[in-house]
């Protein structure tokens, strides 16, 4: 195992008595960090989830901040890899009214090994019972405001004037770090509180003896981001919407788009003109807007079959349910929207910056900026700068070529060389949690690398370990999706739903098992993936 750089900015060594996990930080921020990147985030982060259990009552306003002491943080980074403290979650579950660490735990982490550790205290109980409802009235308008405001200040400072602006280039970035921090916090909120309708709608469901309903019962709200970024693409393949306009729109977007260092729409846009190209192909009853509508439809009678077997008397309360869900599991997506916008604005900010060094002699190549860090772009650059690059690109280029062993462990985690070919095992029945109902038979299509391009045809099922929300244009080309890591409540799952599209995800090994070409029936509403046929000649 290769041994961490001394003040390695994107490996932080702990103690040995912390849980922590991967399942899902990929999602938000994928694959190896570089050292930029990560310290842009991290107290950034930090401070906004603590400002979101603040504002429902479960933290003091003392403790927004940002510990030097990992094991007091909500997330870390071990071999470029970000990195959630389940132990942390836990403490907030444990205080939080009407939930546990073991219910939290379940929630965003898929399970709890070890339940009955929960060490629930009342002590914050009143607060929370104050803050919550207040909470939960203000986050919507604020975050659809913020969302209005983020817009024209995105493309104000990711613009070619901007972009020249080389010396000013660390103050934008600092105003990104800001804006992503701000909304953050309520992006935290809602994104809680969408799990928690999620799981009453759950819950719901199972009361009235409709177990597997609640996939139908929390989509077709229509106007989702991503659901609607794929129906403008659409439009640009119909000749309805130029690209510039799309990617006047939608440009934030991009593979990886939460890390810093990559590549948005908005500067190279090769992705785009390619998918157009493939939405040609495909018949004019396969628009997603058409698709939306047909899910609205049928999460309205839904709806009416959930309410028919609800006794007449908690019908009252199963409606204020169903109108809450409504409204929070959409919004976790305009949050998301926003945050993203203030990471591409960090990315031009970042290159801007990095073409002035390279102006200025400092460094040789613009994208070496991305191996300083946050602090060292803000205040004061190393004194050697090309050989603190040329060290720290050298140890990211080690850990690329790693994979952390296990996606929960406690204490330091231990780091692997990641295999090629067929070293894993691989198996012909997997099972996953079914959060998109439909049953399909088609070749697979896996996709480990979205950096490297994301090549799909109409009819195929996407194996991948996680999704980010420019993915969503890719699933309206996929018959159905099978996904490594993630949830019901997870960016996939959702917009699967809302496209109508096939999904079981968590299956932990798809992408180990599944080969590019293997003949798959995958089953939505059960959570299972079978391969009926392999491939003759794997590919991975």
């Amino acid at each position: 195992m290769t041994e961490p750089l001394a003040n390695d900015p994107i490996h932080w060594r702990v103690g040995p008595n912390t849980t922590w996990s991967t399942v899902n930080t990929a999602e938000a921020m994928p694959g190896v960090n570089t050292p930029l990147g990560w310290t842009w985030w991290a107290d950034a982060l930090e401070l906004g989830m603590r400002g979101c259990f603040c504002d429902i009552g479960v933290l003091k306003p003392s403790q927004i901040v940002a510990s030097e002491i990992p094991e007091e943080r909500f997330s870390v980074i071990f071999y470029g890899r970000f990195v959630a403290n389940i132990d942390q979650m836990r403490m907030v579950g444990d205080l939080m009214l009407g939930s546990s660490g073991d219910a939290v735990e379940e929630q965003i982490f898929g399970s709890v090994p070890e339940p009955g550790k929960t060490k629930s205290s009342a002590r914050r109980y009143p607060v929370v019972a104050v803050k919550m409802p207040l909470a939960m009235r203000q986050v919507p308008k604020r975050l659809k405001r913020m969302r209005a405001e983020y817009t024209p200040w995105w493309r104000s400072n990711t613009s070619a004037e901007a972009f020249a602006d080389g010396p000013g280039a660390p103050r934008r970035m600092a105003d990104a770090r800001q804006h992503f921090q701000a909304v953050m916090r309520p992006h935290s909120v809602a994104t809680m509180l969408g799990q928690a309708m999620y799981e009453q709608v759950h819950s719901l469901a199972e009361s009235a003896g409709l177990a597997g309903l609640e996939t139908s019962l929390i989509t077709g709200y229509g106007e989702m981001e991503e659901a609607e970024a794929a129906a403008d693409l659409w439009d640009v393949s119909r000749g309805e919407m130029e690209m510039d306009q799309f990617v006047a729109e939608h440009g934030f977007h991009g593979p990886s788009e939460g890390a810093l260092q990559s590549r948005s729409w908005r500067e190279d846009d090769t992705p785009l003109r390619k998918l157009v190209e493939t939405y040609r192909t495909m018949g004019d009853d396969q628009s997603p807007r058409m698709v939306m509508e047909q899910r609205r439809t049928s999460r309205l009678e839904a709806e009416k079959q959930l309410l028919a077997a609800t006794p007449r008397l908690r019908r009252g309360g199963a409606r204020v349910v169903l109108k809450l869900a409504s409204t929070f599991i959409p919004l976790r997506e305009v949050g998301k929207a926003s945050f993203l916008q203030a990471i591409d604005v960090g990315r031009s900010a970042a290159r801007s910056y990095g073409a002035h060094l390279v102006e200025t002699g400092v460094l040789d190549d613009p994208e070496d900026v991305f191996y300083l860090t946050y602090d060292e772009v803000q205040g004061q650059l190393p004194p050697d700068p090309r050989e603190v690059v040329a060290a720290r690109r050298a140890k990211r280029e080690e850990y690329l070529g790693l994979r952390l062993a296990d996606d929960r462990w406690t204490g330091e985690p231990e780091a692997v060389a990641i295999e090629t070919g067929d070293g894993a095992a691989r198996s012909d029945t997997l099972e996953g949690m079914a959060v998109s109902p439909g049953e399909v038979q088609g070749p697979a299509r896996v996709v480990m690398d979205p950096d490297a391009g994301i090549e799909i045809e109409p009819g195929e099922v996407l194996v991948c370990q996680t999704t980010d929300p420019s993915w969503a244009s890719y699933f309206l080309v996929a018959s159905a999706l099978v996904i490594d890591i993630g949830g019901a409540m997870s960016h996939g799952a959702i917009v699967a739903r809302e496209l109508g599209i096939p999904c079981v995800i968590n299956t932990r090994t798809g992408t180990s098992s599944i080969s590019t070409g293997d003949l798959l029936r995958v089953d939505g509403g059960s959570g299972t993936v079978e391969v009926i046929e392999r491939a003759s000649e794997p590919v991975h």
